[in-house]
């Protein structure tokens, strides 16, 4: 009876993403890997076993950046439904904080990262920027609650992710 029920509810997989702002300026990593390979996006990881959601958002930023902040809401909630061939369907959540910078200077603190900095604001829109993480800087930002929104990403994230279904709430 456990194991069926555990096996029912382990196939999903949580995420954590930060806007952290810094006088006019905006946190941003470049990754090595994914779909987002080359691009802005949003510092953050996963969550580990054990781990609460605001201590794995301020923990990704600090190993991804140097940077220390603190959680202080919840901005987007995105999550998808998509198909690993080797596991089946699994549930994907992905939760983005508002972060208060704390300290410290931007370093690349690790190989899955090439590139960080903060960038200007208002530059965003002219940066090759992944397209979650400019609806989110966008449209989001100053959202009051975490309605469904429009967003739906583009078709070469939803064929190379297999995406089934598809909610971003911000």
């Amino acid at each position: 009876m456990y194991s069926d029920y555990v096996a029912r509810h382990s196939l999903h997989k949580i995420g954590v993403g930060g806007i952290c702002l810094r006088d006019g300026e905006i946190l941003v990593v470049k990754n090595t890997y994914g779909v987002s390979k080359g691009k802005w996006t949003l510092p953050g990881g996963y969550v580990e076993l054990g781990e609460t959601l605001s201590n794995s958002i301020e923990r990704e930023v600090f190993e991804e950046t140097g940077i220390e902040t603190r959680a202080v809401n919840i901005l987007a909630l995105r999550h998808m439904v998509n198909e690993k061939k080797d596991r089946g369907l699994i549930s994907d959540l992905y939760v983005v904080f508002n972060l208060e910078y704390i300290s410290g200077n931007p370093t690349s603190g690790s190989d899955e990262i090439s590139d960080t900095r903060f960038i200007d604001f208002n530059k965003v829109s002219k940066q090759e920027i992944s397209g979650l993480s400019r609806y989110i800087i966008k449209n989001l930002l100053s959202s009051k609650d975490l309605s469904l929104q429009t967003y739906e990403p583009e078709e070469n994230i939803i064929s190379t992710l297999n995406i089934h279904e598809y909610q971003l709430f911000g």
